[in-house]
């Protein structure tokens, strides 16, 4: 049995890349990550009463190999959310460590809107939608139904998210990586994080894909199908009684992956133009500053802040 806590995080930032660095970081021999992406354990709003057996599958979730020196999860909700700075603090002896993933706040921004556009989450021009919820912070709280968020503007300020992180757990805890650089040069970014672990660096590694911004054919059956597995539709109490439990959760495993596929797209976003980056760009200059004097990091690809 695995009764081990993890002792790496992946906590974001959400839309930069954070699922295929996770894959990235299961490559290495010491390492061995989570099967699920983002179970996001540590944020759960009924964490204080979750059962043992709740507790073990978390524990599942991670190879039980004893030539393994990290074992790791990415969640992105991490990066955001107080209350997971807090229970690594009371829960953990000694301090796991921290790779954050950094994409231009434009750009993620940008991508993060139509994520949500692209399944019908979202229904406001851009910068309508961007002012719509300016200054909410996201939570558990604020979470959509379908199990997503928005705080699109929010949600870049990385300045803002990390300083709490570097006051909690110290720099020499934390690795900051730009999704530009991960893009760019895998091997070299990647073998960075391992010497930051500690680890040997490889001489290869099979490239990773990030997760694409899909636009459905059918965004509304996709936020149904979402609704439907994270127990957030409206159906009738009864009904709900008398579905076996089996029965739930085999709709859970295999809904969204049969949803997802019928109604997924090859169409891509449009481009955001000048006049939103240039704006954006404005909105997110103090925290990118911020965020450089933080890290002692240029963000030399970050070329609308250089």
């Amino acid at each position: 049995m695995n009764t081990s806590y993890p002792n790496l995080f992946v906590p974001g930032a959400g839309k930069s890349g954070t699922s295929a660095l996770h894959e990235y970081l299961d490559q290495h021999p010491k390492i061995g990550m989570s099967s699920k992406k983002e179970p996001h354990y540590w944020t759960r709003l009924d964490f204080e009463s979750l059962s043992q057996e709740q507790h073990q599958t978390y524990l599942s979730l991670f190879p039980d190999k004893s030539e393994l020196e990290f074992k790791g999860e990415s969640s992105t909700g991490y990066m955001l959310f107080p209350n997971f700075i807090e229970r690594i603090q009371h829960q953990y002896s000694e301090v796991p460590k921290f790779i954050f993933l950094l994409r231009n706040p434009i750009d993620r921004c940008y991508s993060h809107y139509w994520w949500l556009r692209g399944m019908g989450s979202e229904k406001l021009p851009f910068k309508e939608a961007v002012l719509a919820d300016f200054d909410v912070e996201p939570s558990p709280k604020t979470k959509l139904a379908e199990a997503n968020y928005k705080s699109y503007f929010q949600y870049g300020l990385y300045a803002k998210w990390l300083e709490r992180f570097y006051t909690a757990f110290g720099k020499e805890k934390i690795k900051i990586i730009c999704s530009e650089d991960l893009r760019e040069d895998p091997l070299e970014t990647l073998n960075d994080c391992f010497s930051f672990l500690g680890l040997e660096a490889l001489d290869e590694i099979q490239r990773m894909d990030a997760n694409p911004t899909v636009i459905h054919k059918h965004p509304f059956l996709f936020k149904w199908a979402k609704r439907i597995a994270f127990d957030q539709a409206n159906i009738p109490d009864f009904l709900k009684r008398i579905t076996p439990k089996a029965f739930k959760r085999k709709i859970k495993k295999d809904l969204i992956p049969t949803v997802e596929k019928y109604s997924s797209s090859d169409m891509s976003y449009p481009e955001i133009n000048q006049e939103d980056r240039n704006w954006l760009g404005q909105l997110y200059a103090d925290d990118v500053k911020k965020l450089k004097a933080l890290t002692t990091l240029e963000f030399r690809r970050w070329r609308d802040f250089n």
